[in-house]
């Protein structure tokens, strides 16, 4: 496991968490390291490494043991409904348990893109519901052109207990407002920096400071500045500085109230600074 990495950023003490990026993909095989160093040295102390199947799941925890600052997901992303044997949620329900993952995350429900039949999407994101719970996890919701039935699941399988977050929100205030009335959170991602993303930013402003969290999705959505490049989680502190300034707070309190959300949520405790 790599240690002895500065956590003390460019911002002094202050600290953000890359709630949700995908540092396995094959787009950072040639850089990795020093993608997480850049990361590193930009502020970003935390990184949580999603998984998004089987396989992935296996190669976000194993980089995770790498470093002791980045924590790995189990998930079964829609994208992946039609590919992957329904089945295997008994493989992943003994992989939670014996890798202890944080998050149990991506899933969840996409109309827009899955190829994936909204039956089957909607089976296997209640059964990896039941995994959250028997866990005690929290998880990570991808919902696109989805919000209803991702509610209603949400509703019906959780009962309240359920602890979560939906990722890369792309949803307006009314639809904002119903996840916080569930006790879920919502992650904006850097897409809140590009020219087109107005409506969406004014989500951002509403939203209550300490329901929220920040992520990249890296390699995905670059912020405006690097738009069109690969993202990668030192571009955080775009969208953090980009954020603060927008909702015309301090970044100091931006980023110490998201980093300090996210932490509870994750359970990085104490023991990992």
């Amino acid at each position: 496991m790599t240690r002895g990495l500065n956590f003390v950023g460019c911002h002094g003490n202050l600290m953000i968490i890359d709630t949700h990026c995908h540092l396995y993909f094959d787009e950072f095989d040639q850089d990795r390291p020093e993608v997480i160093e850049r990361a590193v040295a930009a502020g970003v102390n935390y990184m949580v490494n999603v998984g998004i199947d089987p396989v992935s799941n296996e190669a976000a925890h194993t980089l995770a043991a790498r470093y002791d600052f980045i924590f790995s997901t189990a998930g079964f992303h829609p994208h992946h409904a039609h590919e992957v044997p329904s089945e295997e949620i008994q493989g992943i329900r003994n992989f939670v348990k014996a890798k202890k993952p944080v998050a149990i995350g991506e899933i969840g429900l996409d109309y827009f893109k899955s190829q994936a039949d909204a039956a089957l999407q909607k089976k296997i994101f209640s059964e990896m519901l039941k995994v959250a719970m028997e866990n005690n996890l929290p998880v990570i919701v991808h919902s696109r052109n989805a919000f209803q039935d991702t509610l209603e699941i949400l509703k019906s399988e959780g009962r309240g207990r359920l602890r979560g977050v939906m990722h890369c929100f792309s949803y307006d205030e009314a639809s904002l407002k119903k996840l916080l009335d569930i006790g879920f959170l919502a992650s904006f991602t850097c897409n809140l920096t590009f020219k087109s993303a107005s409506s969406l930013l004014e989500v951002a402003k509403f939203a209550p400071l300490d329901r929220i969290m920040l992520e990249t999705d890296s390699p995905y959505l670059a912020p405006q500045s690097h738009r069109g490049q690969r993202n990668e989680p030192a571009y955080l502190s775009d969208l953090a500085g980009f954020l603060s300034e927008k909702r015309g707070v301090k970044r100091a309190v931006l980023e110490e109230t998201t980093s300090r959300t996210a932490m509870e949520f994750f359970g990085i405790g104490k023991n990992h600074e």
